[in-house]
């Protein structure tokens, strides 16, 4: 019997057929560890696991690549506001990176409590800054982002289709309506790929355009393509992660890299 998977991006049940025989690549947008996991967690990576068994059941030679996110995921999925992880770690009068470590090793303990294999690898996005850097540099040279004041953005109209995994077209998004508008983006929809860093903001590495930090988006497209090419078989994500999250992967990695993304799962 053929394996079929809901294919979020056509909202379709599809018989799922590897881009390559007997070889399943797989790439799973991870924990922003500034907290405990909670149910929504349990749901996505014992969901996630359970296609990963599965393919594995069926003779697939499976690499599954999740992440962590040590930096970037900003409150409120903004583009403006204070970083998670540094935000508990002024709570709590500790560094930012023993929160980064302590949560990640929890994520994992309840993982293995429920059973939950860990993947194959678990790439930090702190530690994949140059890679983050090179693509941004290939979306600007392409015309598909910007920089100003220091901070780049991806510019979605150059995208025809941006919006197609959440069902959102840019003209119907009303301005402000979750976050008050940053005056200096192109257009409102407009997302960060990296940004000017603050004196307050103690998470900060040097770019061409700033010492600054990474937009949340690019973070995942940088990490999957670096690992499972341009290309792959599947990405999942929670829900919750389909706007904005999922869709600016979309968006900047197709223009990048001028090749399409995998089914969607979530």
């Amino acid at each position: 019997m053929p394996l079929k998977i809901t294919n979020v991006l056509t909202r379709k049940k599809e018989t799922f057929k590897p881009l390559n025989a007997g070889k399943v690549n797989i790439y799973v947008c991870g924990p922003t560890v500034y907290d405990y996991p909670h149910i929504g967690h349990a749901k996505t990576y014992i969901g996630f696991d359970m296609v990963v068994r599965y393919l594995r059941y069926l003779g697939y030679d499976v690499l599954y690549v999740q992440n962590i996110t040590d930096v970037g995921h900003l409150v409120g999925d903004a583009d403006e506001g204070e970083d998670k992880i540094q935000r508990k770690a002024r709570q709590d009068s500790v560094s930012p990176m023993q929160i980064v470590e302590m949560y990640t090793r929890v994520y994992f303990e309840n993982m293995d409590t429920l059973s939950v294999m860990r993947p194959d690898i678990s790439p930090r996005a702190s530690g994949h800054i140059p890679e983050q850097i090179e693509m941004i540099e290939t979306l600007i040279a392409k015309g598909h982002a910007y920089e100003v004041n220091g901070s780049v953005y991806f510019d979605v109209t150059t995208d025809p289709d941006y919006g197609k995994l959440s069902g959102r077209k840019v003209e119907e998004q009303e301005e402000g309506t979750r976050i008050e508008v940053l005056a200096e983006k192109r257009n409102p929809a407009d997302f960060a790929l990296w940004k000017a860093a603050d004196p307050n903001h103690l998470l900060r590495w040097n770019s061409p355009w700033s010492v600054g930090y990474p937009g949340w988006h690019i973070e995942c497209s940088a990490m999957s393509s670096k690992y499972l090419g341009k290309t792959f078989d599947i990405h999942g994500g929670g829900r919750d992660n389909i706007f904005p999250h999922n869709e600016g992967e979309i968006a900047q990695s197709e223009c990048a890299h001028d090749a399409p993304w995998p089914t969607i799962g979530c």
